[in-house]
């Protein structure tokens, strides 16, 4: 049984946007050719075809492909077949822009409505927005279904620890609800990369005792300090989302201290989240992958559900899925 905390819904990764943004080019050739293979084309027709067409061009063909293979109702079943009982929806909302309203999140919420159980909802902040987005992510949280919040500091252009979160922060300790975060490397052209290091973290979790924090990707390639607030933090926790699995288990990948510890000192603070739809890889691949990495049964079982039942109050007893949700 699993319980997937970092994710969102296969429409949101793979409708043709309608704006290109030039400074998110690096992520489109980046993962653009993982999203061909699930598509059906090879890397090298992708390269192929991005040299005699544009980028945008080549991804027009791959999300239309896309978006007939991964219609809602194969999604479930894939979801269902995996084992995935619970699969996150992050709702982002991104920007620079503080003139624009708020990420809609009426629509999630309907999907959370309609699929009772099956998804655990993700609200996103954006501190440029200010009040309206804190009154949208509040809404989100007491009446529409959501149990966490989202926010990726690169795509703001600020760092975790910046007062401008606090609010969000403030509010994620008065209603139990705990926050992902992106805490990893990025490649959005003119921001530091350092922008999401881990160490960013560190001032809301001392400065708000009940907070829970989802460190997001894994803190890579800053692993061994992330770990080391792990130990010192009760109420930080990890994903190794967005990685390849199985790199992950490979020697000087720079995921080495993680898998030292998984087994013994963080066995309580990790949480299985994927990210299969940005890898492009099938979900049962991607815990394929996972299943040979060197963990206990003991440990495997926390870090596939038990921890993020516990992070989320899901409530879930035993693993059981409904094949027919």
């Amino acid at each position: 049984m699993f319980i997937d905390c970092s994710n969102t819904l296969p429409e949101f990764i793979f409708e043709e946007p309608k704006e290109i943004d030039p400074n998110n080019t690096e992520y489109r050739l980046l993962f653009g050719k993982k999203w061909a293979q699930l598509a059906g084309m090879s890397k090298e027709e992708f390269f192929q075809k991005a040299q005699q067409q544009s980028v945008d061009a080549v991804m027009r063909d791959v999300y239309a492909k896309l978006e007939e293979e991964f219609s809602m109702d194969k999604f479930l079943n894939m979801l269902s077949e995996s084992g995935v009982v619970y699969h996150a929806i992050h709702n982002m909302d991104y920007g620079r822009d503080g003139s624009e309203s708020p990420a809609n999140h009426d629509y999630v919420a309907e999907i959370l409505k309609k699929y009772p159980g099956r998804f655990i909802g993700f609200a996103g902040y954006n501190p440029h927005k200010g009040t309206g987005s804190l009154k949208t992510v509040r809404k989100a949280i007491t009446e529409q279904g959501y149990k966490a919040v989202v926010i990726p500091p690169y795509e703001h252009g600020v760092k975790a620890d910046d007062r401008k979160y606090y609010p969000l922060y403030a509010l994620c300790d008065e209603l139990n609800i705990p926050i992902w975060i992106h805490s990893s490397i990025n490649y959005y052209r003119q921001t530091s990369v350092f922008l999401d290091h881990p160490s960013n973290l560190e001032a809301p979790l001392m400065d708000f005792k009940n907070l829970k924090i989802i460190a997001g990707h894994g803190g890579w390639p800053w692993v061994p300090d992330l770990i080391a607030m792990l130990l010192k933090y009760e109420n930080l926790y990890v994903d190794t989302s967005a990685f390849r699995p199985k790199y992950i288990a490979e020697p000087n990948t720079g995921w080495d201290m993680f898998m030292y510890y998984a087994n013994s000192l963080i066995q309580d603070k990790i949480v299985f989240g994927s990210d299969w739809l940005t890898l492009g890889m099938p979900i049962k691949d991607v815990i394929s992958e996972i299943e040979a990495w060197p963990l206990k049964d003991s440990v495997r079982e926390k870090f596939y559900w038990k921890n993020a039942n516990k992070v989320f109050n899901l409530g879930l007893k035993a693993p059981v899925l409904n094949k027919n949700m």
